[in-house]
């Protein structure tokens, strides 16, 4: 039976919440009342068995009423069966078709709703498909195949409207241009640039496999891609003329994500070096380098404040599995990381309401908070991998998250706090023939949703009451185009600190806590009006000290200014397994501008966070003195 195990992750949350997803299969309910449909998911037109059952230790029925849930005029069988079976073709969309059996004297009963997931269409390519699909600007979706072909498809009809050959597989994503150019690469070792009719605008030999998708800067003049031979490319857009080309220790799988650190825009992407770059969009120059503790392959996500978001983990044999999701401020330095064992194939998405989403490769789906906290998690039953990117849709008041797993099923979750029947639970299955493996969901305008399966299709389903979330980052390269291009970001005062907010295991002999401010906030525009720091408990208490300011390099490209708070007593560590809260309080109104007006000042800003210091080692009770041998060897040893 096709079913999803809800649950919060047990090593971070006590309670174990467990939900069953039915689908096809008779409902684990009170009511006397069941249904199973048969199938449960295909392609429109689809014809759908569905039986309605009545427990066999009630009375027995006189009819059966159903509801198909399409809008179709309802239908009754009379019978005393304790089963009755009807017949339906459904077009395409997400239904919940229900069923009354009716007893003597009028009494009825009414079974709970099951779930008919139909495909508008679908697309049969000769390969399987491991990139995921773009739309144009007059909604052609685009998609590469294993066959090497990039096909343009009606979105209406799911019609070809041309093909482009290439000369091998076609693994990376293509992305859309402002203009309708489409950029991608193959494993034929060249970058191609398509005109909206199909014809080679330009293409560019990089000598090398090409499995990372593109990104496009916002006015569309440069592209972005990394390639196997351990190099990010730029491109001009016009021309395919190379702008830079930066080499790392390790090949580009990633693929680029384009933000802004407040002085200028930056390309994001990760490498199998076991680092994440960030470079300078204009030239290339490195601003910084994350180090991880494996492999990157997945994409980075740019949230609305400019933190990146990207996972890390490993294909191969490890002896533990630990990896982690990370958290990366703009000055590059880690705000979080969340463990999620196995690690991260997958690309993350961000929610309306801040929630990141990403999938594991031990089949868990994972809605974190923007603390790095759990909100709520999936897991599939059974287990397996998630290494698709999540999209994110939204249905009446809640958000309504699409990924496909290695399974063959593309999935369609809510949060568990949704209540069945509040808001119609947005939870489904649609089975492919084949694995889903890199393909991820892209939702067009319209609430169409388009992905990819290793059963050589290209799947479009529309649910119906579902749009594009409005999110800073609600699908796999940002966009329906894939421009893979973060815009109005807004960078907040304080970019990061030190030590991390909700950082444990924090050395008690750290002497020193930093605040670091924006690139666009001057020496001149703060005063520091205090900065504290305070253990938190029962034996509350204040660290004496005091802070200052000075200017350090920001990102290899700029200064930006940096309060430091210094205990007076330098030697006194922190408490041992200690909470301790650091706050300060500011004014970012410039100090030497006699022409502000008061009314124009800005009233005083503060910001606070915390942290807990490290357990404290325990002592062995029963030291062994050494014995005479190890005095002996000890002895050489001096020699």
């Amino acid at each position: 039976m096709p079913n999803v195990n809800f649950r919060l992750n047990a090593l971070k949350c006590a309670t174990l919440i467990i939900v069953i997803l039915t689908v096809g299969t008779p409902a684990l309910s009170a009511k006397t009342v069941t249904l199973t449909a048969q199938p449960f998911s295909g392609l429109a037109p689809l014809e759908v068995t569905i039986t309605c059952y009545v427990n066999a230790n009630t009375s027995r029925p006189e009819s059966y009423k159903m509801d198909y849930g399409d809008g179709s005029p309802e239908e009754i069988i009379e019978t005393n069966q304790y089963f009755c079976t009807f017949t339906h073709i459904y077009q395409g969309g997400f239904f919940r078709p229900t069923c009354t059996a009716i007893k003597e004297l009028g009494i009825s009963s009414e079974s709970d709703p099951i779930r008919v997931i139909v495909a508008k269409w679908k697309f049969e390519t000769d390969g399987e498909i491991d990139c995921s699909p773009a739309v144009g600007p007059d909604g052609t979706v685009y998609i590469g195949s294993d066959d090497g072909n990039l096909y343009a498809i009606d979105p209406e009809t799911g019609l070809e409207k041309w093909r482009f050959l290439t000369g091998a597989e076609i693994q990376s994503s293509p992305a859309v241009g402002p203009d309708g150019t489409i950029y991608f690469g193959s494993l034929d070792n060249n970058f191609y640039a398509l005109k909206p009719n199909g014809t080679v605008k330009w293409s560019y030999n990089i000598g090398d496999f090409v499995f990372s998708s593109p990104a496009i800067s916002a006015n569309g003049r440069a592209v972005y891609v990394g390639a196997s031979d351990n190099t990010i490319y730029a491109f001009n857009a016009s021309s395919g003329t190379l702008k830079w080309k930066i080499s790392t220790e390790g090949k580009i799988v990633s693929s680029p994500a384009i933000g802004n650190d407040g002085l200028e825009d930056v390309v994001y992407v990760g490498s199998l070096d076991r680092n994440i770059y960030a470079l300078a969009a204009d030239n290339g120059q490195i601003k910084w380098k994350f180090k991880t503790n494996t492999e990157v392959y997945g994409s980075p996500a740019v949230g609305p404040n400019g933190k990146i978001y990207i996972g890390e983990c490993r294909t191969g044999d490890a002896l533990e599995y630990n990896y982690k999701l990370f958290c990366i401020d703009v000055d590059g330095t880690k705000s979080w990381e969340f463990d999620g064992g196995t690690g991260f194939y997958s690309s993350p998405a961000i929610g309306p309401d801040g929630i990141i989403y990403i999938g594991s490769w031990d089949g868990y789906f994972f809605a974190l908070n923007s603390n790095g906290g759990i909100s709520w998690a999936i897991r599939t039953s059974p287990p397996f991998d998630i290494n698709s990117s999540p999209a994110v849709g939204f249905s009446g008041r809640y958000p309504v998250l699409y990924v496909g797993a290695k399974d063959g099923n593309f999935y369609s979750f809510q949060s568990p706090e949704v209540e069945e029947g509040t808001d119609q639970r947005q939870d489904w299955i649609f089975k492919t023939g084949d694995d889903i493996l890199y393909s991820s969901p892209t939702i067009d305008q319209n609430g169409t949703i388009y992905f990819g399966s290793h059963d050589k299709n290209l799947y479009a389903i529309q649910p119906g009451n579902m749009s594009l979330a409005e999110a800073p980052w609600p699908m796999f390269r940002k966009s329906s185009d894939h421009s893979g291009a973060a815009q109005n970001i807004e960078i907040p005062d304080v970019v990061s600190s030190s030590p991390s907010p909700n950082n444990t295991d924090i050395k008690v002999s750290t002497n020193q806590i930093f605040v670091n401010f924006s690139p666009d906030i001057k020496a001149t525009q703060v005063q520091i009006d205090s900065f504290e720091l305070r253990k938190e408990g029962t034996d509350a208490t204040a660290v004496e000290g005091q802070a200052i300011l000075k200017s350090r390099r920001y990102n290899n490209s700029g200064f930006h200014v940096v309060a430091i708070f210094t205990p007076d007593d330098e030697e006194l560590p922190l408490d041992y397994n200690a909470n301790y809260t650091a706050s300060i309080r500011y004014n970012p109104t410039p100090q030497n501008d006699s022409e502000i007006n008061e009314s124009e000042a800005v009233e005083e800003t503060s910001y606070s966070w915390s942290f807990t210091t490290e357990v404290e080692p325990e002592e062995d009770p029963n030291p062994s003195p050494k014995s005479d041998w190890s005095c002996f060897i000890d002895s050489l040893w001096a020699y």
